[in-house]
């Protein structure tokens, strides 16, 4: 499950609350991978209960307690079993190309406007990515170790160019919807 590993990854560089996986998660794998607060505290739940991590409560002045977890050595071993074992191929599901699919019943200049607002929601997006870029480099700046930081760099390369190259498919697409045959409402 990515979420109980990923769980085991941050907390493979320091111990954390669940609080503090929430900001991490948020900061550094955002891009590509997003957790609630409530998941992030049922997978560890499921974590402790099976024994991969271990929690100690942290009297705290003035707050409530914090609740504290780290890895195990079981969970450390979990973590690089995982890692190192191939995932199954997720094929993307796209609301978006539902539409497109089903877009027989409107205009050919209607049809090129959800790409218009389609390659704007990705530009915008992709400006977000500037700041995990941002916390990559300050993540690195705390931690220290170039080889994460070269781990890092690369899924959100990965993000990047996936969203690059799915704006240049949507500009070259805009020309053949152009080409279509126009659009004629049904005879009722």
């Amino acid at each position: 499950m990515p979420l109980a590993h990923a769980i085991l990854g941050f907390l493979e560089y320091q111990p954390m609350s669940g609080y503090d996986l929430k900001k991490h998660f948020d900061q550094s794998i955002a891009h590509f991978w997003s957790a609630t607060q409530s998941h992030i505290y049922k997978a560890l739940e499921n974590l402790e209960k099976d024994g991969l991590v271990e929690s100690q409560h942290i009297p705290q002045e003035g707050r409530p307690n914090r609740k504290q977890y780290r890895i195990t050595e079981a969970g450390g071993d979990e973590l690089r079993r995982w890692v190192q074992t191939p995932l199954p191929l997720e094929i993307k599901r796209e609301a978006w190309l539902i539409q497109v699919f089903f877009a027989h019943g409107i205009t050919n200049e209607e049809i090129i406007d959800l790409f218009e607002q389609r390659i704007a929601a990705i530009r915008d997006y992709c400006a977000q990515l500037a700041l995990a870029q941002a916390n990559i480099d300050e993540n690195h700046a705390q931690i220290g170790v170039e080889r994460l930081r070269d781990l890092w760099q690369l899924t959100l390369d990965y993000g990047t160019s996936y969203y690059t190259n799915e704006i240049a498919w949507l500009e070259q697409t805009r020309e053949r919807i152009r080409a279509l045959p126009p659009f004629t409402p049904p005879n009722l």
